[in-house]
């Protein structure tokens, strides 16, 4: 080999490298996109919210959010029927509740019962109640797709009747 030549490889690990690069910042914004909940009135009254209760840095948390809600999100079978929100365990930023009464995400986070990151409820987007059942926490990661999938299209068949 020559000098100033490219090595055979380089190109494709340039290439892998520049595409690992690009992806992994637009599937976190991507995952970003999911809304703080501030209010009911935010939200598609025909889908299901599901309302992700977590902290701040946690990593169960953005893999639940990045491996399974954008993925169904952005799959057009799926999108139609939930909506996502968050609310943040610790947080003292205020939002509206179901009743209209204004309290802080903490507070709101304990009135619906939830206090492990992640929760994942399922709720009538205009009156709170639930329509579904709670996944806490991410315990089995190789169903948690399934637990996930089942529990939206229970939620959005009892919202619709």
């Amino acid at each position: 080999m020559q000098l100033g030549q490219p090595r055979p490889q380089s190109w494709w690990f340039s290439l892998r490298v520049l595409s690992l690069w690009l992806l992994l910042p637009i599937s976190s914004v991507w995952a970003d996109t999911f809304v703080v909940f501030e209010r009911p009135q935010q939200l598609h009254p025909d889908r299901v919210l599901v309302l992700v209760a977590e902290i701040e840095n946690c990593s169960f948390c953005e893999r639940v959010k990045q491996d399974f809600l954008l993925p169904l999100s952005l799959n057009k079978q799926w999108s139609s029927r939930f909506q996502v929100a968050r609310i943040d365990l610790d947080s003292p930023q205020k939002l509206v509740d179901f009743v209209g009464q204004t309290t802080s995400q903490k507070a709101f986070a304990a009135s619906l019962g939830a206090d492990f990151s992640p929760t994942l409820m399922f709720l009538n987007p205009l009156s709170g109640a639930r329509v579904g059942e709670d996944i806490v926490g991410l315990v089995t990661p190789d169903f948690y797709g399934f637990y996930l999938q089942q529990q939206i299209a229970r939620a959005h068949e009892q919202l619709s009747q």
